[in-house]
């Protein structure tokens, strides 16, 4: 009897340590307001305080920007900095990017029927407005914004996926503004453009990108040349599918080193499996992900830390014929998925669009955001429950790449032989965008054997990781550090950003002897700063007086100043009404 009475409390111990939740609503505590309309959202470290915030899109109420207090509790405060636009706005998605590798994220907001708008992030929880002199003249219906370095020359371009009219490819200028290159670039088309999303399919160290369609229109796959030129290859690699597309994302599902890519429908879902060769194999029946709803938004993420990528599809419950909730799907290895928790927070019966994930406390377990259309929805923050598996997390800075490190892959190989491979993106799913932060489960493995970076840059670079658990830095080659660290160019002074100050430095890379040469339109005092890889003012001088038009300003770094014989710093030069940012190398060997 006391044998029988033992495997009984066993099983009940079991099934109530099943039937715990996996996610848990925590959004009226965390205080986000319910308010409808909601589509995309956007994730992103706005104020660079080591906790990531969030930007919701709005189609029918003013947007809004949750700033990440760090203890739990958001606060909401787009209007109070200018970034919840008008009633009228019909705001459809937006991207964090850091445009002039400055250290601060920027944001680029797309607008149905109005104009799109670029905020240049000043730092201390302040914008401005620059999409005039930025040239953003972007006014039709965008369905999704991405952010990249296609032509790998440090800074972050801008696409546009535009529904029924041309999509727009912004190439980066160096000097606050975009040029329009779309037909130069190649990624052209006017079909029903929906979710799009840069990644290097081809491991050729470049950003392709993948564009979905609706209306039964075949998806295109952009091909880079690495010089920001784009040939469509999606029939050549099998994934021209056509179906009723919305959202997008990418991921290691079978843990070889490659990414493959979910598509969110209206009916059947898509998983694409890339077979290594530039192909693609379309394997969504035989995997069971297929989850037949209104599926808008769709994301890539290890929710139980186990090593293995796992799916979340967004439906919308009242619009499918057939009402789909919400679901998870479990990777269990073998390219095989199970669906877990069928009820609950996670499987919704809301119109839900866009999702993002993001550990917004920090505790090593990927959280869920999930925006809602219905006027009692809203956006909701689903805390992820705790899992004994191990855990590591990476930010990367880049220093000659973006700063963002978009475009940046992690190769992880941990003690039990699994590889884990990331890549750093800005915009997927259905017009929302995930962490930049690279999060990696592994299970029950207790050390990792290599790690290795491939910057945008073309420099690869290996890390020696100590204690599991926790969260790194990298710096573009410079030694990993513990913890989440910034290179921001700071300054005490108040200045405007309204015009740009165009400069170059010889020789680069330099001894610590160089010159800096800049134009001016107006006489006015010109402040310049230097500072080391970790944020440090090693160099400052002011030139009250220079001439309109070309000017010269020799620098000599002492010796003291540097932390090691080798190493990049950061520039910034500015006057009462412009400015300009620059980095190179310093090498005393």
């Amino acid at each position: 009897m006391k044998t029988i009475m033992q495997i009984f409390l066993f099983l009940m111990t079991l099934h109530s340590i099943l039937a715990q939740p996996n996610f848990t609503d925590v959004s009226k505590i965390a205080g986000i307001q319910v308010k409808g309309g909601a589509e995309g959202i956007a994730v992103g470290d706005f104020n660079n305080d080591g906790f990531e915030d969030f930007y919701v899109s709005f189609i029918n109420n003013r947007n809004q920007l949750y700033r990440n207090n760090g203890d739990g509790s958001f606060t909401e405060m787009a209007e109070s900095i200018g970034l919840a636009l008008s009633d009228n706005t019909d705001t459809r998605t937006a991207v964090w990017g850091d445009i002039n590798n400055d250290g601060w994220l920027d944001l680029y907001i797309g607008n149905k029927g109005s104009s799109d708008r670029l905020f240049l992030n000043l730092g201390n929880e302040k914008f401005q407005d620059i999409s005039s002199s930025a040239e953003i003249y972007n006014k039709a219906h965008p369905k999704s914004v991405n952010m990249a370095d296609i032509n790998n020359d440090g800074f972050l371009d801008i696409y546009i996926s535009n529904f029924g009219s041309e999509n727009m490819m912004l190439l980066n200028m160096q000097n606050l503004s975009f040029r329009t290159v779309t037909n130069w670039s190649g990624a052209l088309d006017r079909g029903s453009a929906m979710g799009s999303i840069f990644f290097d399919y081809d491991k050729d160290g470049d950003q392709d990108l993948y564009l979905v369609h609706d209306n039964m229109q075949p998806n295109f796959l952009y091909q880079n040349d690495g010089k920001g030129r784009f040939k469509e290859v999606g029939a050549d690699a099998g994934v021209n599918t056509q179906s009723f597309g919305m959202g997008v994302d990418v991921g290691d599902i079978n843990n070889d080193g490659w990414l493959d890519i979910y598509i969110a429908n209206l009916g059947a879902n898509i998983l694409l499996l890339n077979n290594r060769d530039g192909t693609f194999s379309n394997i969504s029946e035989s995997c069971k992900v297929e989850d037949k709803g209104m599926g808008w938004g769709a994301n890539f993420l290890d929710y139980d830390n186990d090593g293995r990528i796992d799916i979340y599809v967004a439906n919308d419950f009242d619009f499918s014929p057939f009402p789909y909730r919400n679901v998870l799907y479990k990777n269990m290895g073998d390219l095989n998925f199970e669906i877990v928790e069928k009820g609950g927070a996670v499987s919704n019966e809301h119109q839900s669009y866009g999702t993002a994930y993001v550990d917004f406390n920090r505790d090593g377990h990927m959280d869920l955001l999930v925006v809602n259309r219905g006027d009692q929805e809203g956006v909701q923050l689903l805390q992820n429950a705790k899992t004994t598996n191990n855990w590591i997390a990476m930010k990367l800075i880049g220093i000659e790449s973006n700063h963002q490190a978009i475009g940046a892959t992690i190769t992880l190989l941990d003690e039990l032989g699994m590889t884990h491979y990331k890549e750093v993106i800005a915009g997927q799913s259905w017009e929302s965008q995930s962490s930049s932060i690279l999060h990696f489960g592994l299970g029950e493995a207790t050390s990792i054997d290599s790690l290795s970076i491939q910057w945008p840059s073309g420099l690869q670079q290996s890390a020696k990781v100590g204690n599991l658990n926790k969260y790194y830095t990298i710096r573009e080659g410079a030694q990993i550090e513990e913890g989440i660290e910034f290179d921001v160019l700071t300054s005490t002074k108040d200045l405007s950003l309204a015009a740009s100050l165009a400069l170059t430095v010889y020789p680069n890379p330099n001894r610590g002897e160089f010159t800096i040469d800049y134009y001016v339109e107006e006489r006015q005092s010109v402040f310049l700063e230097v500072f080391d890889m970790t944020g440090r003012l090693i160099y400052s001088k002011v030139v009250e007086q220079p001439q309109i038009g070309k000017n010269s300003i020799p620098v000599r770094i002492a010796n003291n100043k540097l932390k090691s014989l080798s190493q990049m710093v950061s520039i910034k030069l500015f006057s009462k009404h412009a400015y300009g940012v620059g980095r190179f190398l310093i090498s005393r060997y």
